[in-house]
């Protein structure tokens, strides 16, 4: 019954959404580029291979997602593999990466709107990425024949899926799922009364921190970059500045107010997270009251190091941690936190926003005891200032993320023996 209503609710948003359409260029453009992607993955054919469908809802599930298909690829040789997302915050141009075959953009969740995508390619194996779980996909994928499975499984107490009716579709459409890995312990107690008795259900962790752990370990930063780090090296032993990654203008507006309020002798390496000219040129002089601004793209050889460095470049945060105290991690006081995994793989105590509850790690990072989850400015302020002053909290919070992330490392082969291990090569 529950999955009937559901379906009435998707039938008239989708109506409303082909009437706006007609009025509105961005819903008819968008209406199209879905259309359009999943057209075009059937110019293309499996060929008898071994067909594996991932599914991601944006660009940190589909981290996750890359992470599993790389150990895929590396286990099983006569593999073709479907990568579908769902927000449109995954630009097109990821589409060609060739890890996976074919790339598309997930439909409204019709009943019958993944019916030729099943007849055509017949896959054995869908994997969904933490939390999208479409009800009418499973439904489909059960009645096809095809295996499903939630992986780097994450369930925040905050969830609205914890509302009676959504609780109601959740518990019945994850009756479909063959099974359930929740990316932590922690996070596993939230699956409490919603999985059916022949589901799958066990700890086997989350595959964005080997992706994260890869790109440290593998790739490097800007170039530019790197030359900066050698010609600075004597400095940065001798001191470690914090890091204020992916700011929106509410952070930079809270860090002012810690600044009204605070003194110190910390250095600080700004990343905004869009460089906004204008933004960046009304918030300088406001810095410059506290101490020298540099803009990275324009310092010179030999200049020394301001208070506080802004970066102007791409390609730079990630590996910049490893020179921080701590980290301040921006998007959680606007719609939802950036990537915490970095820092923390680098053994950085975090600073956020509010908003984690679509962030699994973030949520364990609080837990153990290596995130400050601040819901105010008064409790940014007061945070930022205790960990400025207390070194051995700092050693300790950071301790407890870089274990955090090295623990969870190996979650791809785990997720991979549990799902393919009666699979052929």
């Amino acid at each position: 019954m529950v999955y009937f209503f559901y379906n009435i609710l998707v039938f008239i948003l989708y109506s409303f959404l082909k009437f706006l359409s007609l009025f509105v260029r961005q819903v008819r453009e968008e209406l199209e580029k879905r259309k359009r992607s999943l057209n075009e993955i059937f110019s293309k054919s499996a060929n008898g291979k071994f067909v594996v469908w991932l599914h991601a809802a944006s660009v940190g599930e589909l981290d996750q997602a890359r992470a599993l298909i790389e150990t895929i690829r590396k286990k099983h040789k006569n593999v073709f593999i479907l990568q579908s997302v769902f927000s449109s915050s995954v630009k097109e141009t990821s589409f060609n990466d060739p890890l996976a075959d074919l790339y598309f953009y997930l439909p409204l969740d019709r009943p019958h709107a993944y019916d030729r995508i099943f007849t055509y390619f017949q896959p054995k194996v869908l994997l969904v990425m933490a939390w999208d779980t479409w009800p009418n996909l499973l439904k489909s994928a059960f009645r096809n024949g095809t295996k499903s499975y939630l992986c780097c499984a994450s369930l925040s107490s905050e969830s609205s899926r914890k509302n009676p009716f959504v609780r109601s579709l959740t518990k019945t459409s994850f009756q479909y799922l063959s099974g359930i890995y929740p990316s932590h312990e922690l996070m596993a107690k939230e699956f409490s009364g919603l999985i059916s008795k022949n589901t799958d259900f066990t700890v086997l962790g989350d595959t964005r921190f080997e992706s994260v752990l890869g790109k440290l370990e593998t790739k490097s930063p800007n170039p530019v970059f790197t030359q900066f780090v050698s010609e600075q090296k004597d400095f940065l032993k001798k001191n470690k500045p914090v890091i204020l990654g992916s700011t929106y203008g509410v952070c930079e507006e809270q860090f002012t107010s810690y600044l009204k309020t605070n003194t110190d002798d910390f250095y600080y390496w700004i990343f905004p997270h869009k460089w906004e000219k204008d933004r960046m040129e009304d918030w300088i002089p406001t810095l410059k009251q506290y101490g020298p601004v540099g803009v990275f793209s324009k310092r010179t050889k030999g200049e020394v190091m301001p208070k506080f460095l802004l970066f102007d470049l791409m390609g730079i945060l990630a590996f910049a941690y490893q020179y921080g105290s701590f980290a301040y991690v921006g998007g959680a006081f606007t719609h939802r936190v950036h990537n915490t995994i970095e820092p923390a793989a680098l053994g950085l105590p975090i600073i956020t926003g509010p908003k984690i509850s679509n962030a699994p790690e973030a949520i364990v990072m609080q837990e153990l005891g290596g995130l400050f989850q601040t819901k105010s400015k008064d409790e940014l302020i007061q945070k930022f200032s205790l960990l400025v002053k207390d070194k051995t909290l700092r050693e300790k919070m950071g301790s407890e993320n870089r274990n955090f992330v090295v623990e969870n490392r190996g979650a791809s082969d785990k997720i991979y023996n549990r799902v393919f291990s009666n699979v052929q090569n």
